[in-house]
């Protein structure tokens, strides 16, 4: 009897599998065409956000509406290569594994990874609902945006910029193009009359998030530089009582312009006192052959909100799918990824472990484009993934995070091998005239393994394509004690996770 049963109830399972399966393939060809279908909607609303981008935008709301529709699109995008390259991913195991079991079809484990791939479908399955969620998300917005268009044709064009700048995504500012709008449209309004003459727009973020890229482009739109008479870069400690030709760095002249002056301060320190700033605002009111109208400050610390006449510029790095989509383009540069799945899909992975940083996608992203080879890549994400688990498990953060900061701890690495070495490293920025003097190491040949780093050395992270041109130096030295390893603690999650 109970062999009787065990017949029927194995039958039973054997028939709702193979509906499961039937059912499943019957859905594929139809997913294959809502992805089309979703491509095809992300090329609309990505030509309409580029046409935006190309219209000078002053109304707030509109602003912000671009800045909904863009990150709609990176989302999209994020979802569409996700999905994709998950399922190369799962292929490439199943063939993987059905070659190397080769085990008979009525063998137990045979049987398990059996029901291993019905599961497998179940999840794709529950993927297939997420892909007609988002599509129908996508739907929506492409119907709400005939508005949008409407007025966004309203306003007027920008000045073409220089064919090298968007023919190579590198060569031009990813990301900011709301902000940098917003940004002018505060320079060229009328002055608040509680500010006694003097507007100040304070810019926050972390280190190396692009404050200093993103002041420097606004400074070099036209309606920027024919308004302004003068724009000048000082520190914080330079502003006295004196002229500010003499204390700041001149970044443009104009002398058929209003009259009006514009102060961009970079504050080393990541923190300025009450009486620093009272000071510095009366110097700047003091007499000037040209009075000083507008005030751009920078810094890391939250707490120069307070010096604001107008709500702070919050600086972050991309969200990860807006960041996706500027790393690609790096790894790939001319190359379409759509026509590399497999090494779209680890890039895909290198991107995460890169975690936003823009220095570390153009050093990573250049490695990469110079060796289009899927065995290169794979070792490249295996010792990647090896350096970053060593360097959280035992300097307690990850390499991208310990970057934000001047010095500090930090481990070399090769995607030649597996091994690392401990280090200190402290970073600063250098001119192309004390580049000359360093002769510094390129990162890149550390980490291809095509230079043996010195006990001491100087390194060149990176030369920045866009202004104002930074070129990164750090200094290494090689310890012969590595670091402790931390006190075990609570991971917040697995380095695994929100892979690919």
């Amino acid at each position: 009897m109970d062999a009787f049963f065990s017949a029927v109830l194995g039958d039973i399972l054997s028939r709702s599998i193979s509906f499961t399966i039937d059912r499943y393939y019957r859905q594929h060809q139809g997913v294959e065409e809502n992805l089309r279908k979703l491509h095809r909607m992300l090329l609309r609303i990505q030509a309409i956000v580029e046409e935006a981008h190309g219209r000078q935008i002053t109304n707030q709301a509109m602003l912000l509406q671009l800045r909904m529709v863009r990150a709609v699109m990176y989302r999209g995008y994020y979802f569409l290569d996700n999905f994709r390259y998950r399922t190369v991913q799962a292929h490439a195991q199943d063939e993987v594994g059905d070659r190397s079991l080769g085990l008979s079809p009525f063998s137990q484990f045979k049987r398990f990874c059996f029901s291993t791939r019905t599961r497998k479908i179940t999840s794709e399955v529950l993927d297939q609902k997420e892909l007609q969620k988002m599509l129908g998300h996508l739907e929506n917005i492409v119907s709400d945006m005939q508005e949008f268009v409407a007025f966004v044709s309203c306003f007027p064009r920008m000045s073409r910029q220089p064919y090298c700048s968007y023919l190579l995504l590198e060569n031009c500012m990813f990301g900011r193009q709301i902000e940098q709008e917003r940004i002018i449209n505060f320079l060229l309004e009328p002055n608040h009359p509680s500010a006694k003459g003097i507007n100040v727009l304070p810019i926050i973020g972390p280190g190396r998030v692009g404050k200093s890229t993103l002041v420097e482009h606004v400074c070099h739109d036209e309606r920027v530089r024919k308004y302004f008479s003068m724009i000048v870069l000082c520190s914080a400690d330079s502003i006295g009582g004196g002229s500010l030709t003499d204390t700041g760095l001149i970044k443009h002249r104009n002398p058929t312009s209003t009259g009006q002056s514009l102060v961009i301060i970079e504050l080393a320190d990541d923190d300025m006192d009450d009486r620093t700033w009272a000071r510095i605002l009366h110097n700047l009111r003091g007499e000037h052959i040209t009075p000083v109208s507008k005030i751009i400050l920078t810094s890391r610390s939250d707490k120069i909100r307070a010096f604001g006449t107008t709500e702070a510029l919050h600086l972050d790095f991309l969200p990860k799918e807006a960041f996706w989509y500027f790393f690609k383009t790096i790894a790939f540069g001319s190359r379409n990824p759509e026509e590399e799945p497999k090494l779209a899909s680890i890039c895909m992975e290198i991107a995460t472990l890169v975690k936003g940083s823009f220095m570390a996608t153009h050093v990573i992203g250049g490695i990469l484009r110079s060796n289009l080879s899927a065995q290169f890549w794979c070792r490249f994400l295996k010792c990647f993934r090896h350096y970053t688990d060593m360097h959280i498990s035992v300097l307690g953060e990850h390499p991208s995070d310990a970057y934000t900061k001047t010095s500090g701890l930090t481990y070399i690495w090769t995607s030649r091998n597996m091994s690392v070495v401990a280090a200190t490293y402290s970073l600063h920025q250098a001119s192309s005239a004390q580049l000359a003097d360093l002769s510094p190491i390129l990162s890149n040949d550390v980490l291809t393994g095509d230079v043996e780093p010195p006990e001491k050395f100087d390194a060149l992270e990176w030369r920045s394509s866009i202004p104002p041109y930074y070129n990164y130096i750090s200094h290494y030295e090689i310890l012969a004690q590595p670091p402790d390893m931390l006190p075990k603690r609570k991971r917040s999650r697995s380095l695994s996770e929100g892979l690919v």
